[in-house]
C-alpha cells in the first residue's frame, strides 16, 4: 500500500553504494541459532498433499480471470440464455453475491490436514526475534511490514498456517481476525479470487481502512506491493520502500509499532513474465495477472526452501501529528532494520546465500 508520500526514486544496495535516507546499519543483532518453527521432516504423501493444497492458491490467479473471460466471450458467441453461458456465469454470480466469509471459515480451511502439509512441502522455517507470544502479550497494535511481494506470498501462507496450528506459541485458529492481511481492493470483489484468498482475512490496503484497523488490532502489509515482483533477479532482491513512508506516519499517529519481516523464497517459488501489457496491468491492479510459472512449467509452486524472518518491533513513539522529520527518522530506522534482517538470515536459505538486497 502507498499513502501518497514522496515518490523520489533513490536506491540503497547492500552490494554497492548507499544513499539517504536508508543508511548503512551501525550495528547488527546476532542471528538466532535455531528456527522458532521448522518443518524439516515429512513423508512423500505429506509433501504431495502439501503441493496440491498450495497449488490451489496460485491456480486461482489463473482460473478466476480465465473463467471470467470465458463467461464474457460466451455471452457474445452463444447468447445470454445459452446453457454454456449460464453454466459459466453461475459460479461467478454465486461468488459475487456471497458475503465476505473468508475470515470466519479461515480456521476450517487453514487448520485442515491437507493445508497443514503446505509448510512441509517447502521445508519451511521461521526465525522470530519477537515471537507470536511476545507480540500478543504487549497488547499493542502492529504494522507487520512484509517484503517482498512475489507473484503470490507462499511464505506468508506458511507463516499463517504455522501460527494458526500452534496452540501454545502461535496466534491460534483466529489469526485471520487478529492479524488480517492488507491487500489490493480488487481482491475483495473479484469473483472466486475473493473466496479463496479471503481465508487470510483480507482487508483493503487504503489509508482510512488501515487507520481504523490499528485502533483495534494489527495487520500485515506488503509495503512494496506488486512492483517488487518486476525488479528482483537471481543475484539481487529488490524491495520498494524509499518513497513509501505512509505506513510509518500511520503507525506514529495511532501509537502502533512496526515490525519488519523478510520472506525468503517469495521471488523464487514462482517466476513471472516481467514485461508487456499484462505486467503493466499487474502493477496497476496490485495483483498478479501476468503470466507466471513454477513446477513443471505450470502455475504451481516449485519445491524450494521458504524462510520467514521477523525482526523486533522498532519501538515507535506515539506522535499525534508527526512532522516530516519524525517520519523520515523512523523510516530510515525501518530501512536499517530490514537490511540487517536480510543479512542476518539470508544464509539460512540456500537460494539467498549470495544475494544482495536493494531498497528502491
Amino acid at each position: 500500500a502507498h499513502f501518497g508520500e514522496d515518490r523520489e526514486h533513490r536506491t540503497t544496495d547492500r552490494g554497492g553504494g548507499l544513499s539517504a535516507p536508508c543508511r548503512e546499519p551501525a550495528m547488527s543483532s546476532k542471528a538466532l541459532d535455531q528456527p522458532t518453527r521448522s518443518f524439516p521432516v515429512s513423508t512423500s504423501a505429506e509433501r504431495a498433499a502439501g503441493f496440491l493444497a498450495a497449488s490451489v492458491f496460485s491456480l486461482v490467479y489463473v482460473v478466476a480471470p480465465v473463467w471470467l473471460l470465458a463467461a464474457l466471450v460466451s455471452v457474445f458467441a452463444s447468447g445470454l440464455t445459452s446453457l454454456s453461458t449460464l453454466l459459466l456465469w453461475a459460479p461467478l454470480l454465486v461468488s459475487a453475491l456471497l458475503p465476505d466469509t473468508g475470515g470466519s471459515i479461515s480456521p476450517i480451511v487453514l487448520c485442515s490436514w491437507p493445508v497443514r502439509q503446505i509448510p512441509k512441502y517447502f521445508r519451511y522455517e521461521e526465525f522470530h526475534e519477537a515471537t507470536d507470544r511476545e507480540l500478543r502479550a504487549t497488547g499493542k497494535s502492529y504494522v507487520v511490514g512484509a517484503h517482498p511481494h512475489g507473484v503470490f506470498s507462499f511464505v506468508g501462507v506458511c507463516a499463517a498456517i504455522a501460527s494458526m496450528n500452534d496452540a501454545e506459541g502461535g496466534f491460534g485458529p483466529r489469526l485471520a481476525q487478529h492479524v488480517p492481511t492488507a491487500a489490493a481492493s480488487v481482491l475483495k470483489v473479484f469473483p472466486l479470487l475473493k473466496d479463496v484468498l479471503g481465508v487470510f482475512g483480507v482487508i483493503p490496503a487504503d489509508g482510512k481502512t488501515l487507520a481504523r484497523r490499528l485502533q483495534k488490532g494489527s495487520f500485515v502489509l506488503y509495503i512494496g506491493g506488486m512492483a517488487e515482483l518486476f525488479r528482483s533477479s537471481p543475484r539481487r532482491e529488490t524491495v520498494f520502500l524509499q518513497g513509501r513512508k505512509g505506513f510509518i506516519k500511520l503507525a506514529l499517529k495511532s501509537g502502533a509499532d512496526v515490525v519488519p519481516v523478510y520472506l525468503f523464497g517469495n521471488t523464487t517459488v514462482l517466476k513471472a513474465l516481467t514485461w508487456g501489457p499484462l505486467a503493466d496491468l499487474s502493477r496497476k491492479l496490485g495483483v498478479s495477472v501476468t503470466l507466471f510459472w513454477g513446477r513443471f512449467a505450470l502455475p504451481v509452486p516449485k519445491e524450494v526452501r521458504l524462510t520467514y524472518a521477523r525482526g523486533r518491533p522498532l519501538g515507535l513513539p506515539h506522535i499525534a501529528e508527526p512532522s516530516q522529520a519524525d517520519i523520515d527518522h523512523w523510516h530510515a530506522k525501518y530501512c536499517e532494520a530490514l537490511l540487517q534482517l536480510f543479512d542476518r538470515y539470508k544464509g539460512t536459505n540456500p537460494d539467498y546465500k549470495h544475494k544482495t538486497l536493494a531498497i528502491e
